[in-house]
């Protein structure tokens, strides 16, 4: 079954504090109240600091965390509960590639029996095996010859191939591509653009990026989503979000960007961490670091307002300014 689509609606994934041995455990929301649509061939990308909840909110989509609340939609077909038969569907349609590659693999495997897990486990015979290994090695441009090295006799950016080509061993449609560059240096994570690009053309796949790497997000995405505290605060497409950002997280995520050209603007220096999901702050999440912010942003939670077509945000700025234009 190929890729249609995906819809997340009102979405959380809570976790049970471990702190305290005597102490009752309470819950907290890690992903709260999350929705965006996702549809085929499309990059979907996430963007955020570590510790809002991005990876949290993919593992629930592939059932690895479960979620407590709200409801996601695969192919028309609604997940009723995490692991029943349309999760399932999902799960065995998609693929995930990780942050860093040679964690991501088995050290004692070489890189030939890594690519070859996901065929082992299906059952795939011996010399269809080996054709398919060697067929996935040339798509993602990794040398036949290091097939035969463990992870640690070859590069991170090598490294990263192999996981990319056991990732399409099933022939998924749909990759969730989490943090894939960070480990690498510049020339390869170009080189991992260009191969990425290459072949979700080539497999017609849709893409889930999860990433905090503005130049990345803007050369491949064509939905942008910016993530706080366990929250999406902005989703636009990918254009009108880096010629107009809105929500304060957003165009200071832009603006600490390296690369020239992201952000024209002053910069915008964050003060603070983002704060614990286990003791959020009241009203707006962003309102401890937000340098806008109005005494309405620490009572009152703000909603969603949309300023163009496919532009959302959350923010009581945003709110407010709009009805001053108005």
């Amino acid at each position: 079954m190929r890729f249609s689509n995906l819809s997340v609606r009102h979405l959380s994934v809570k976790f049970k504090d471990r702190t305290g041995f005597l102490i009752r455990r309470r819950a907290f929301a890690a992903v709260r109240d999350i929705g965006f649509d996702i549809e085929a061939n499309q990059t979907f990308c996430l963007l955020g600091e570590s510790g809002s909840g991005k990876t949290t909110l993919a593992w629930s989509i592939l059932g690895l965390h479960p979620f407590q609340g709200g409801r996601i939609v695969y192919n028309g077909r609604t997940i009723k509960k995490p692991n029943d038969a349309v999760h399932q569907q999902l799960r065995s349609n998609a693929q995930m590639v990780f942050q860093n590659p040679a964690a991501s693999l088995d050290p004692y495997f070489s890189l030939y029996r890594s690519i070859a897990e996901p065929l082992i486990a299906k059952g795939v015979e011996k010399t269809a095996r080996a054709d398919r290994v060697r067929e996935l090695a040339l798509q993602t441009g990794l040398s036949i010859d290091l097939l035969g090295r463990r992870p640690s006799e070859v590069s991170g950016g090598q490294n990263q191939r192999a996981c990319i080509a056991r990732a399409l061993s099933t022939r998924p449609a749909f990759l969730i591509l989490d943090e894939p560059l960070t480990a690498l240096d510049a020339i390869a994570q170009q080189k991992l653009v260009d191969l990425l690009c290459r072949i979700k053309e080539k497999f017609q796949l849709t893409y889930f990026l999860i990433t905090h790497d503005m130049a990345l997000a803007k050369e491949i995405a064509t939905v942008v989503a910016v993530m706080y505290l366990g929250t999406i605060v902005e989703t636009a497409p990918a254009p009108d979000f880096f010629a107009n950002p809105c929500h304060p997280y957003a165009k200071a995520l832009l603006s600490s960007a390296l690369k020239p050209g992201l952000w024209q603007g002053r910069r915008i220096i964050l003060q603070g961490e983002i704060p614990s999901p286990q003791a959020p702050p009241s009203g707006c999440g962003f309102h401890p670091r937000c340098p806008w912010k109005m005494a309405v942003c620490e009572k009152i939670p703000p909603g969603e307002f949309e300023v163009g077509q496919g532009h959302r945000v959350v923010c009581h700025l945003v709110a407010e300014n709009a009805g001053k234009a108005s």
